[in-house]
């Protein structure tokens, strides 16, 4: 529940604080006063847009902080699941900053959190019905939640959403491989010709094109190689005047063995010639077989040959890739793809009947939760038509209808189901049940909206309920109805209720004054905690207005008592 509240900079809200307790809070005050201010407060802890507007003149940003316990599972799971720290034997604390210059900083338990965590936070905390709210229970698109609601059938609704998403999952495969099949046949021949073209090439080795271009070089060089090949060759080993490298290193190492006894280190010497020796004559060998053109019996002729097929490789690379293993590797896609194309109508019969039976699942599961539904509308309705004779309209029809969707038959299953759910509604005797979108009146709208919200408060995911002028349009004995119905929800539910009726205020077991007061010239809003008196001089208010009268008071406290003993007798 709502525990505390700190509002500071928000309109006439300077700095508010309100501590609410469990049970049934009300909220009372004179127009202008600021009750607004607080409803706007609360929706703005639960994720509502902030508008600088709110900001009160003179000041760079406004802040509410919001205290909360008892604190139900399945918000603990979302915090669980969203890495919000948390301790249930501490406080849930929200607090929202925003500034002039747009920026707005929400933090829970001191860890800052995103708009949209908060806002799903939020619809666990606390549920706010006024004016506007209304118009939830006239949106057809709403009934299905709260029939559901009220059904307690989460669990069988998140095993159909399962069945369903893999059943839009699996009929997007479907159409994406019909797309693809239309296409089958320029693609088969595509690929095919494709295939064939890059077999014909017999790019069988990847290196082929470098081997080439090297032996293309060489063969255009011929000349060159071979006139200082064999310079190199006679230069470093062999040569007609018997004077090369190989010979003067052999006459050195001839020498120095010589003295090779008058220091040791000439050993050395002799060993690194010897080493030098064989490199070279290893070079002057390689060098020669560089000038070796015997077995190529025409140079000019494969030299052709080598442009051609380079010519080809080219060609190749254009089209299918820049190297050998690319046009390669193209090939082998091409290879994947033909057969995934040719085994499409099989894919597509597996598809068909894969669909087939998730749509026989979730088919069953939908009628199992249509048969909860048509029974859980027939319970809910009466229990909500109950309500509203007590609530003074005892003409009132109320039916819960549930019909399936269906096309040639057969029924179409969508995100809920295949149910479609509406509040029908008669206000006046001799009438037909229609739409509750022809309702008219604020006063039978907000009563009929409280009678469904008391018979599903119990169910309520939000352990706050907090229902702004719910009063408007009635009065007397309705009034004194509708707070009966504020204090049954209390039960179940920590009820905050703003609102300008004596009749619901009496009924109170929290009762707070909002007031503005002129402090340092400027207007503020203050909140206070009445005590038994203090209750009673404003309901006297309430009743009589500026100039009170003992009549007023007593009839203040007598409406008080009034209140008690109809708390007693509907319990």
């Amino acid at each position: 529940m709502l525990d505390y509240l700190h509002i500071e900079n928000i309109a006439v809200a300077k700095n508010v604080e309100i501590e609410f307790n469990d049970g049934f809070n009300v909220l009372t005050g004179e127009t202008g006063a600021g009750k607004s201010v607080i409803i706007d407060s609360i929706n703005l802890i639960l994720g509502s847009k902030a508008s600088k507007e709110l900001i009160r003149h003179g000041e760079e940003r406004a802040t509410v902080t919001a205290f909360f316990s008892s604190l139900s599972d399945d918000l603990y799971g979302y915090c669980d699941d969203a890495g919000i720290d948390y301790d249930k034997d501490d406080s849930f604390v929200i607090k929202r900053t925003f500034n002039l210059d747009g920026k707005n900083i929400v933090k829970i338990n001191s860890q800052p959190v995103t708009m949209a965590q908060l806002r799903q936070i939020g619809s666990m905390l606390i549920n706010i019905h006024g004016q506007n709210e209304n118009q939830t229970f006239i949106n057809k698109a709403n009934h299905i939640l709260i029939l559901d609601e009220y059904s307690n059938i989460k669990n069988l609704l998140d095993e159909y959403s399962e069945y369903y998403a893999k059943l839009n999952k699996k009929k997007a495969e479907i159409a994406s491989l019909l797309e693809k099949n239309k296409q089958t046949e320029a693609m088969l021949d595509l690929l095919n010709y494709q295939i064939k073209e890059i077999e014909s090439a017999k790019l069988n080795d990847i290196d082929e094109e470098e081997k080439l271009v090297q032996l293309r070089t060489k063969l255009k060089s011929a000349e060159k190689i071979i006139k200082n090949s064999s310079n190199v060759y006679k230069l470093l080993y062999k040569n007609e005047s018997g004077i090369s490298a190989s010979v003067l290193i052999d006459k050195t190492i001839d020498s120095l063995s010589k003295i090779s006894d008058i220091d040791s280190s000439i050993e050395d010497m002799i060993l690194n010639l010897k080493s030098f020796r064989s490199e070279m004559i290893d070079i002057a060998e390689r060098v020669a077989d560089l000038a070796n053109f015997d077995d190529i019996e025409d140079p000019d002729k494969q030299l052709d040959i080598i442009e051609d097929r380079l010519t080809v490789i080219q060609r190749m690379q254009k089209k299918y890739g820049s190297t050998i293993q690319e046009i390669i590797d193209f090939k082998n896609d091409a290879r994947d793809k033909l057969k995934s194309f040719e085994n499409g109508e099989i894919q597509l019969d597996v598809l068909k009947k894969d669909y087939k039976e998730l749509h026989k699942e979730a088919s069953n599961i939908a009628e199992e939760i249509h048969k909860i539904r048509v029974s859980s509308a027939k319970e809910l309705s009466n229990l909500v038509k109950e309500s509203l004779l007590f609530l003074d309209m005892p003409k009132v029809q109320f039916e819960i209808k549930v019909v399936k969707n269906e096309r040639d038959g057969a029924a179409v299953l969508s995100s809920k189901g295949f149910d479609d759910v509406e509040f029908m509604i008669a206000t006046n005797a001799g009438e037909n049940l229609t739409q509750m979108t022809k309702i008219v009146s604020g006063g039978e709208l907000a009563r009929i909206m409280l009678a469904i919200k008391s018979t599903i408060s119990h169910k309520n995911r939000a352990q706050t309920i907090i229902f702004d002028e719910i009063d408007t349009g009635v009065s007397g004995s309705t009034s004194q109805k509708i707070g009966i119905k504020l204090s049954a929800i209390a039960k179940s539910s920590q009820t905050i209720c703003v609102t300008h009726s004596a009749q619901i205020a009496s009924l109170s077991e929290n009762h707070f004054l909002i007031v503005k007061n002129i402090l340092d010239g400027r207007a503020q809003t203050q909140v206070k905690l009445l005590n038994e008196k203090e209750k009673i001089d404003e309901i006297a208010r309430i009743i009589g207005g500026i100039d009170l009268t003992d009549k007023q008071y007593d009839a203040a406290n007598d409406l008080i008592n009034q209140s008690k003993a109809l708390l007693s007798e509907n319990q």
